[in-house]
């Protein structure tokens, strides 16, 4: 057991703290270190992700315990809050054991294409701080996360070291020094907009290793993603999502120049991580991803992982506030609806008592006074009601009755008048009045809904009516019942190309797609770095006319039979596959080796014996030209 050991700095690695060991302790080998830390010469010195911990922590006594030194000095915490639940668990058993080997790959790393850095980073401002605080510098877990490129606690640009994460000697402890050598990175010059991300992203990275994010099971990322979704209308309401307007968004907002340095481009394909990240979590993808769709659909960490859930009403049970209640002011409402106001994007909160009374306030709740207040009065309730016959049979006046239901006198005529009360009082006078503002009101709420209506061509001047009826059903619906013919009058007008009566000349038609066919097997698989298959899903979809091939292939007999000459069976394809990878190994002067076909190809060894058999052909074919 060592006798001391160097008191860790704030958001030091672990990899640092040792390396200053080393250095204090004299030690002419790393493996002297190695050995007097862990017991043995043989644990390498792994920066981010170490194992043989339990090692460690029995030579160094009683100094920390396995929780700390993980969560405080290593990237594990930065890794594990987007892990599966399970897969976090393994992770940190693999570190306390001797099960190395097993962490980079079960962290998803190994086949991630979001790379480490490939050295050691550090702020200037940071060396600055720690020489006069603590009279050395030291190597900071933040400084090192992929795509972060600016100190959170300065918010300067981070400066790249000489010193390799991977050293040629893996047992060696590099120490930072306050005169190592290092140049700033060449991120060209970029945008506002640009900085603000990529220094975003630093303060949620920082904020990951700081704090214990970990999900509380296999989808509760992806079921938070999908409401988020749903909200920002990227998703159906039964969660499907629109990818292309996904896509669409997602360019829009991150710079092609912010994507490449995070190392997280997009391409509108079935296998890219930005579709993939939507659907059930069976692996794990990158913080820096995540923390890119955070970004996008404007939340944080503490949101996705309910560290501080959101109550814009407070936390209930909530106040009844029918004053014909014996609960009146009381906290007795557990039953509450929260939605988003459609103009504002303001929660509106509905409350429900049991004694039937319903309202309704726009929130959030900002002081004390605000729980008090009555929106919109939804439903009065039988108890309310109740009293109400009650009040009127003991004689009370309208005035009285008014008074201590704390409602109008109108209402409480309207309330009187529909439970069929024998009253003293006479018929309203105001009906004139009432029906007057009832028109006023139905003025100005068509006058909103047509300018809505107005406003929603504006900004998407492409789409169709039934398009705009999507995007604002409640506007199409209103201005349908109630002004129909300026809804006509003030709606885009469907361009009409062809006359009505006007036929399709099928064969002509039929003439051009087959045109259009040739061209494309002409020039199928050009330029590309591997083969796909020919088939009339893939042709369709390559000429962008699938949906016409499909639901007229009657009407298309040349283009029928020219897709059902060309098209490929899977035996066909591999045959292709094995042709062009031998082409691209002869491009680039390789030998033509079977089993290399079959690794360049994508081909299993179960494959046909016809395939099998094509293969040891060119193998054959090949050396005999080069034997000639």
């Amino acid at each position: 057991m060592v006798l001391w050991f160097p008191t860790p700095y704030p958001d030091e690695l672990l990899y640092s703290v040792l390396a200053r060991y080393h250095v204090r302790a004299g030690n002419t080998s790393p493996k002297i270190t190695t050995e007097e830390l862990f017991g043995k010469r043989t644990v390498r010195s792994v920066w981010d992700l170490p194992a043989n911990l339990n090692a460690l922590l029995k030579n160094t006594g009683d100094y920390w315990n396995a929780e700390q030194l993980i969560l405080n000095y290593t990237m594990y915490p930065y890794y594990a809050a987007f892990l599966l639940p399970q897969q976090a668990k393994k992770i940190k058993q693999a570190m306390m054991n001797d099960e190395g080997s097993t962490i980079h790959t079960r962290i998803g790393m190994a086949a991630s294409n979001v790379k480490l850095k490939e050295n050691f980073w550090v702020c200037s401002h940071c060396i600055k701080d720690d020489m006069e605080t603590y009279g050395e510098t030291y190597w900071r877990r933040i400084h090192q996360c992929p795509g972060v490129f600016f100190c959170p606690t300065h918010e300067v640009e981070l400066e790249e070291t000489i010193v390799s994460v991977r050293d040629f000697n893996q047992h060696e402890y590099i120490v930072a020094t306050a005169l190592v050598k290092r140049r700033k990175n060449n991120m060209g010059e970029l945008k506002k907009e640009e900085i603000q991300l990529l220094k975003a992203i630093s303060q949620s990275s920082y904020s990951l290793l700081t704090t214990n994010y970990l999900q509380k099971d296999n989808n509760s990322l992806r079921d938070k993603y999908l409401e988020l979704l749903k909200q920002n209308e990227y998703a159906t309401p039964n969660g499907r999502v629109k990818r292309d307007r996904l896509y669409s968004g997602f360019k829009a907002k991150f710079s092609s120049r912010c994507l490449e340095l995070l190392q997280s481009t997009v391409e509108f394909v079935e296998a890219d991580w930005l579709t993939m990240i939507f659907q059930k979590h069976r692996k794990s993808f990158h913080p820096i991803r995540h923390l890119l769709v955070m970004s996008f659909l404007d939340t944080d960490l503490n949101h996705l992982f309910d560290k501080n859930e959101y109550h814009p009403f407070g936390k209930g049970p909530w106040l009844c506030l029918n004053v014909a209640c014996s609960d009146y002011r009381k906290r007795v409402v557990k039953d509450i609806g929260v939605t988003i106001d459609y103009d504002t994007r303001k929660p509106v909160g509905t409350f429900q008592c049991n004694c039937g009374f319903v309202y309704s306030r726009k929130g959030p709740d900002i002081n004390k006074e605000d729980k008090f207040r009555i929106g919109t009065i939804k439903e009065y309730g039988h108890v309310w009601k109740q009293k109400l016959t009650e009040a009127v049979n003991e004689g009370k006046t309208l005035t009285e009755i008014s008074r201590e239901f704390q409602a109008d006198r109108a209402t409480i005529k309207k309330y009187a008048d529909k439970l069929q009360l024998n009253v003293p009082w006479k018929a309203p006078k105001i009906v004139a009045k009432i029906v007057q503002n009832s028109i006023e009101d139905l003025e100005n709420q068509l006058q909103l809904r047509k300018e809505k209506w107005l406003e929603i061509q504006e900004l998407y001047p492409e789409k169709s009516k039934t398009e705009l009826r999507k995007l604002v059903p409640d506007v199409y619906a209103f201005l349908y019942r109630n002004d129909q013919d300026w809804l006509n009058d003030f709606s885009p007008i469907k361009n009409k190309i062809q006359t009505p009566n006007h036929r399709v000349d099928w064969k002509k038609r039929d003439e051009e797609l087959l045109a259009l066919l040739k061209q494309a097997v002409r020039n199928w698989d050009f330029d590309v770095e591997k083969p796909t298959r020919i088939t009339a899903t893939s042709l369709g979809k390559k000429i962008n006319k699938l949906s016409v091939l499909e639901k007229k292939s009657e009407k298309l007999p040349e283009s029928m039979n020219f897709i059902n000459k060309v098209s490929e069976d899977l035996v066909a394809f591999q045959k292709r596959r094995v042709e062009f990878c031998i082409e691209k190994l002869t491009e680039e002067g390789e030998p033509i080796i079977e089993w290399q076909i079959y690794k360049k190809a994508g081909l299993r060894s179960n494959v046909s014996n016809e395939v099998k058999r094509f293969i040891s052909l060119k193998v054959t074919q090949y050396e005999s030209a080069n034997n000639k």
